[in-house]
């Protein structure tokens, strides 16, 4: 077997990138080495989709997750594979098609938080204390999230203090914000918001795909892990928003 010719190397001391333990494990720097047994590998990479913490990821970050724990041959294989049979996320996962044309990049931000883009998640089922839409701000730098929970029937006050409660006392007021002007972004709330900041931000004037398309990718990354996280372990959506908003912060998004 594989694991047992890299031991004897290891104790012949002919590999540099293995060492074995005390308790006999291999590991190959610091990470685990898997023996060739197919359940158990299943295993792992079930755990691993299905916990708590992790939240139904992709095949990527599952395998950037996992690789720092664990090592076998083909790893990225068979997450790939297991991911593609997985059934609540092949129901869930929704068609991310790229937009035809030309699309022209934002500046890249030189600061975190100077620059963000923000959006309404709307029409979830309302919550036992009256929460039905999500409050969507990201970082356009790191691509970091925050997940505000909501109620519509916000007056617009309530709203800019929700901002300065959950973003500006982490991060500061931001020099400008992406948004779309649809009915959600009236022009009285952006003077009230404004207002509540004492500060004048730049906000884009039109939805762009290629300005405000961060935001929608989250959006569509938060709804399916909300989805997820609803049909295994039940509950309202608000109970696993909070839980999901770390591994939304280390998803690589493909532009």
């Amino acid at each position: 077997m594989e694991l047992e010719r890299i031991k004897n190397k290891v104790e012949a001391g002919s590999s540099s990138d293995f060492h074995i333990k005390d308790d006999g494990s291999l590991y190959m720097r610091n990470k685990l080495c898997v023996p060739s047994d197919s359940d158990l590998k299943q295993n792992i990479i079930s755990e691993a989709h299905r916990s708590r913490l992790s939240v139904h990821p992709g095949s990527t970050k599952m395998y950037r997750d996992l690789k720092e724990n664990f090592w076998w041959n083909g790893m990225k294989r068979d997450i790939a594979e297991y991911i593609s049979k997985f059934i609540t996320c092949q129901k869930l996962k929704a068609e991310h098609q790229k937009l035809g044309g030309w699309l022209q990049p934002l500046e890249i931000p030189e600061w975190k938080w100077e620059h963000v883009t923000m959006d309404f998640v709307l029409g979830l089922p309302r919550t036992r204390l009256g929460l039905d839409a999500i409050w969507l701000v990201v970082d356009c730098l790191t691509k970091s999230a925050h997940f505000s929970p909501i109620r519509t029937t916000y007056t617009l006050e309530k709203l800019a203090g929700v901002y300065i409660d959950n973003i500006v006392r982490l991060h500061g007021i931001p020099i400008s914000i992406v948004s779309d002007r649809d009915p959600r972004f009236p022009s009285r709330f952006w003077r009230s918001f404004q207002q509540a900041l004492g500060k004048s931000i730049q906000l884009s004037t039109t939805y762009h795909p290629q300005t405000n398309g961060q935001s929608e990718r989250t959006i569509q990354t938060l709804e399916d892990m909300l989805r997820a996280c609803v049909l295994d372990f039940k509950g309202g959506w608000n109970d696993y928003l909070t839980l999901v908003e770390f591994p939304t912060i280390t998803v690589i998004i493909v532009v």
